[in-house]
């Protein structure tokens, strides 16, 4: 017994001891000068890492319940980022005891905020966010907040803040209530109310901000520019994210250029919905305007459910003008009205898109007033895939390519039906109809390589087409071929057909790089089309031919005619056949050129050859004989192609030479 009291003696007066040295050791870093830099320094190097720093110094009424600091640092890797000078808590320290931090007043004389800090190096510890103690701050009063120029934009912002702050350890739940004011001479101010609750599933947030052009405060940032003016409110609700936003503000300068027209003036928006928990949305409402566009938006888009979404965009006064495609090739439009509407199935819903143009222009190509429309039956998002139908219709087509403008004359109408993927484009049939033509396509199109087949056919008035080919065409021209383009880019046309009146052709093209290759056939009926063109009356049938390979630009070619009998000017020519052959070059173009046949059952024969020798052109080898008459000699061509040279006539009967005059 005596033995166990002198144990309890000495372990009491052990522990007495360790009070009295914790106790000397608090009393010692809190109510000494030196113990409180002591401890500052504790803190510091508890409360920093390989990233962050943080300097406390000057702490003072640790026990008083009005714990003051002379300054607060943080630091990152490029150096300090935040100060705070002169922090004061009024605060309750027994309130610990009960896991409660409750300050009355926590303030600042100034804090300086220079900029963001850096994302740290070190990764995140995971994890659920919890708080040790509930906090409670009834007061939070900061008179100075100044913002360097990274946060400001320009110059320094001068700020200061009013508030209070609580939260629940446990459940977790927070609630504050903010105002932001400018101090610095300028407008601007900011209130905010946020409420969450993740226990019960609970976000409210309820923003409202106004601020003149140029501010800080509540405002969206978009390349350095701020944009102001803005109230809003966020909740968590059963079925999603409710937000709510209003405000206004001058957007026009930071758009870009070709945008801008949308943005004139002062523009305003209104827009309420939620961000559903299926992954869909929920427009209430959704409006915006401007001096030059009035749009709205209400609806509901839901990959995972039903879905009906409008969008309606109008101009309030002149058509909006947009300046689309490259600087290189501009595209301008100027819009009345757009829409848009998705309904049905939600993965796959049925899409229509309208549109009102008053003109596009593209180069020298103008349409007026177009009315364009787009149908999908049903058009899957998520693959980018389905049915599409497309329907244009313009008043007028202007252009400046000489060959296409006679055949868009008066009101044109273009339609395409057919599908898309994610893999290629289906034309299934497709169609443009003029005054002058009328003409259908079907297609197939691989995205990958844009490599393709395609088949079209084409009718069109002859009037439309140029005056040196019209006058040997009927009333009208038909026109069907198929082609394709392999992954290389290579171009194949087969099957090219041509009929109009008595004239008919058929062949094959194809073009690969630089190089073409063509292959044509055909016959013309009745000749007397060419008496205009020949200065004499003729008549009868001829069938031609053309081949040509190699490049583009000066390809080799070899042409051929043939008939049994043609009349002119009432002499009967029979067996003619005429053939040519040389290169396409207009720069230095050559060719031989041969014709046999009889006329009235005299033997015809021509030779020529076509030679280009620095840049000037000549007729070498002339050589006609008729019968017993002959010509030949050696011509040259000046620039207006007028020949001069000397030519030996050889002349029995010039009789049957006159003829062919």
């Amino acid at each position: 017994m005596t033995m166990f009291k002198r144990i309890l003696r000495i372990v009491l007066y052990t522990l007495l001891i360790l009070v009295a040295a914790v106790v000397g050791a608090l009393v010692v870093l809190t109510k000494t000068e030196r113990g409180r830099d002591n401890l500052a320094g504790i803190i510091s190097t508890m409360a920093s890492t390989d990233d962050q720093k943080v300097r406390v110094s000057g702490i003072d009424g640790i026990w008083s319940g009005a714990l003051t600091v002379d300054h607060v640092v943080l630091e990152d890797r490029q150096g300090a980022w935040l100060v705070a000078r002169k922090v004061a808590v009024d605060w309750s320290p027994l309130a610990l005891l009960s896991k409660n931090f409750s300050a009355g007043r926590i303030g600042a004389d100034r804090i300086e905020l220079a900029r963001l800090p850096v994302a740290g190096t070190q990764p995140r510890q995971g994890g659920a966010t919890t708080l040790p103690v509930s906090l409670d701050i009834k007061q939070i009063d900061l008179p100075e907040i100044a913002l360097g120029q990274a946060l400001a934009g320009s110059g320094i912002a001068e700020l200061a803040a009013k508030g209070a702050f609580k939260a629940d350890a446990a459940p977790l739940a927070l609630a504050t209530s903010l105002n932001i004011t400018r101090r610095d001479g300028k407008q601007g101010k900011l209130d905010a109310s946020i409420h969450f609750a993740p226990a019960d599933n609970k976000l409210d947030l309820d923003l409202k901000a106004s601020e003149p052009a140029g501010g800080i405060i509540g405002t969206f940032v978009v390349d350095g520019q701020i944009v102001t003016q803005l109230t809003g409110r966020h909740q968590l609700t059963d079925k999603g994210n409710y937000v709510e936003a209003n405000g206004d503000g001058d957007f026009q300068r930071f758009l870009p250029d070709n945008l801008k027209s949308l943005f004139a003036g002062k523009t305003s928006f209104d827009l309420a919905g939620t961000a559903i928990v299926t992954g869909g949305v929920e427009v209430e409402r959704a409006s915006i305007d401007s001096d030059a566009v009035h749009g709205t938006a209400a609806g509901i888009i839901d990959p995972n459910g039903a879905s009906d979404l409008s969008v309606e965009l109008a101009a309030k006064g002149p058509p909006i003008v947009l300046s689309l495609g490259s600087t290189v090739h501009p595209i301008t439009a100027a819009i009345k009205d757009a829409t848009a509407r998705a309904f049905g199935d939600g993965k796959a819903p049925m899409v229509d898109i309208g549109a009102s143009l008053v003109s596009v222009v593209a180069g020298g190509t103008r349409v007026d007033d177009l009315i364009g429309q787009v149908h999908s039956d049903g058009f899957d998002i998520q693959n980018r895939s389905g049915p599409v139908t497309i329907k244009l219709t313009a008043a007028g087509l202007n252009t400046d390519v000489a060959t296409l403008a006679p055949l868009v004359t008066g009101r044109v109408c273009a339609g395409l039906a057919g599908s898309v993927s994610k893999d290629q484009v289906v034309v299934d049939e497709g169609t443009l109809r003029s005054d002058a033509l009328n003409a259908s396509v079907t297609a197939t199109v691989a995205l990958a390589d844009l490599s393709m087949t395609l088949k079209m056919n084409a009718d069109a008035a002859s009037t439309a087409l140029p005056s040196q080919i019209s006058s040997v065409l009927g009333q009208r021209v038909q026109f069907s071929a198929t082609a394709t383009r392999d992954p290389d880019g290579a171009f194949t046309a087969n099957a090219l057909q041509l009929t109009s009146g008595t004239l008919s052709a058929s062949g094959t093209a194809s073009a690969q790089g630089t190089d073409v290759r063509a292959d044509i056939k055909g016959t013309l009926g009745d000749v007397s089309v060419l008496s205009p063109l020949v200065g004499a009356k003729v008549g009868g049938a001829v069938g031609f031919a053309l081949t040509a390979s190699g490049a583009r630009s000066a390809p080799d070619f070899s042409v051929s005619a043939n008939s049994d009998s043609l009349t002119a000017s009432g002499h009967a020519v029979k067996q003619i056949k005429l053939s040519a052959s040389g290169k396409a070059d207009i720069a230095s173009p050559a060719a031989d050129v041969s014709l046999t046949g009889s006329v009235d059952d005299q033997p015809l024969d021509l030779k020529a050859s076509l030679v280009t020798t620095d840049g000037k052109r000549s007729i070498n080898g002339l050589a006609v004989s008729l019968a017993d008459n002959r010509v030949s000699g050696d011509l040259g061509l000046d620039d207006n192609l007028l020949p001069l040279g000397t030519l030996t006539l050889d002349a029995a009967d010039i009789a049957p030479l006159a003829r062919l005059a």
